[in-house]
């Protein structure tokens, strides 16, 4: 099915009502238009601090690194520009965890229009990683083949038995979700501070969230591949990389986004329909093959990479040049061509925005489309030369002034600036 999205140019809530939602006209493609809108919008949103009259608020940020000796991941969530104008909270949330065999991995958005959908998400989250961590810790000690027979050719019936006992405990997982979300709700139902702040009694639809959920495990031989299970509800994405592919194979897609009941909306957790049987079927992806980097992201990040097949690239140089990720070919000045070393003198300076939380303080960032723009280049061939990120990043990396990959993708997430984006942002990122 042909992808579209309708670009919309959001403005901040004071400017005038006509112009809050007003669509970008696909003509303007002009490098210096496109940043006149981009610097306009900048400076206008303002930053309200996280409202301390609500029950459990949400932190401004959220993030998290760990490593072991074949995975690394880190995790980040900031609040969204329209959460930060308006004093409201965060919605989204992620957990992870790194076992003995396998890395978990979830992410959750809740429901912008629903009041206590972020608990929903941090429910859902929760509940799942530290279900699927003991699950399926415990049946790798227990039953030490298994591993052995999801690593045979899949055609195997050993093979079918071992991913049909493993897809099921990855499916469990998101009901699990769900009775934690159901649970928060239940809990809260009669405490009147979270009814009063309503004017109504809660209900189960206001802790509201997507769900987005995978477990990766690495095959037993020397392929260096890995089984990626995951089952996704709602929108946001899951995609796969394998960094030293050809451009047309290096990426794959684990998600779909969902459609709800109208245009424009997403399926919810809270929905006991999406969690039968045939409905999680639907939803779970299998994938096994040498990719080595995996990103579970909510749509305020997958919406600005659209459409994914092509954007997924982007979105993993945009790590890379931003020293989020340390994934690009390092290059001595001694091996450098000619045609390099004229590169290196086009390449672009960090663009520079205010911070919403601080507008007297300049972040700059490197964007992949301006440096293609700049060296016309395609996506195809800056893939190919993707040392070119490990020269631009070094600026940005100084910049920001801490050695921490997590600290690192905040900061991105936090301030890369992009024409009607202004939701929570969480993404993680694991090298497998």
């Amino acid at each position: 099915m042909e992808q579209s999205k309708k670009i919309l140019l959001i403005m901040p809530p004071e400017v005038d009502e006509e112009e809050k939602e007003k669509p970008v006209d696909e003509s303007v493609n002009n490098e210096e238009q496109v940043e006149e809108i981009i610097n306009v919008t900048a400076s206008l949103w303002k930053y309200q601090p996280i409202p301390e009259d609500e029950p459990e608020a949400f932190p401004e940020f959220l993030v998290k690194h760990e490593k072991s000796e074949n995975v690394e991941i880190i995790g980040a969530r900031v609040r969204g520009k329209k959460h930060k104008h308006e004093g409201t909270n965060c919605d989204d949330w992620f957990e992870f965890e790194v076992g003995k065999k396998a890395t978990y991995i979830a992410v959750s958005d809740g429901a912008g229009s629903k009041k206590y959908s972020r608990i929903g998400a941090r429910s859902a989250c929760k509940s799942a990683i530290g279900y699927l961590k003991s699950t399926l810790e415990e049946l790798f000690d227990n039953e030490e083949g298994i591993i052995s027979e999801i690593s045979l050719p899949s055609d195997d019936e050993k093979c079918v038995d071992a991913y049909k006992t493993i897809v099921s405990i990855v499916q469990q997982a998101v009901v699990v979700a769900f009775k934690a979300v159901e649970s928060a709700y239940y809990e809260r139902f009669c405490d009147k501070q979270y009814s009063e702040i309503l004017g109504r009694d809660i209900a189960l639809k206001d802790f509201s969230s997507t769900f987005l959920v995978a477990v990766c495990i690495p095959v037993k031989d020397e392929s260096e591949e890995k089984i990626v299970i995951s089952c996704q509800i709602g929108d946001g994405m899951i995609a796969l990389i394998n960094s030293n592919e050809e451009y047309g194979n290096s990426v794959k897609l684990m998600g779909e986004t969902d459609s709800g009941d109208f245009s424009g909306e997403t399926d919810f957790l809270v929905n006991k329909k999406l969690i039968d049987p045939a409905s999680l079927a639907s939803r779970t992806k299998i994938s096994r093959g040498s990719h080595d980097i995996i990103m579970l992201m909510t749509d305020g990040v997958s919406d600005d990479y659209f459409p994914y097949e092509s954007e997924m690239h982007r979105l993993y140089f945009d790590l890379l040049a931003n020293g989020v990720l340390d994934g690009a070919t390092a290059v001595s000045t001694m091996d450098l061509t000619l045609n390099q070393i004229e590169m290196i003198k086009k390449l672009p300076s960090p663009v520079e925005y205010p911070w919403v939380n601080d507008k007297s303080v300049l972040v700059g960032l490197n964007y992949t489309n301006k440096i293609m723009k700049t060296l016309d280049m395609s996506l195809e061939e800056i893939w190919g030369d993707q040392f070119i990120a490990s020269l631009v990043s070094a600026q940005v990396k100084d910049n920001m002034n801490t050695e921490a990959p997590e600290q690192r993708l905040r900061i991105w997430l936090d301030n890369y600036v992009e024409r009607g984006s202004f939701d929570d942002r969480t993404l993680v990122v694991a090298r497998i």
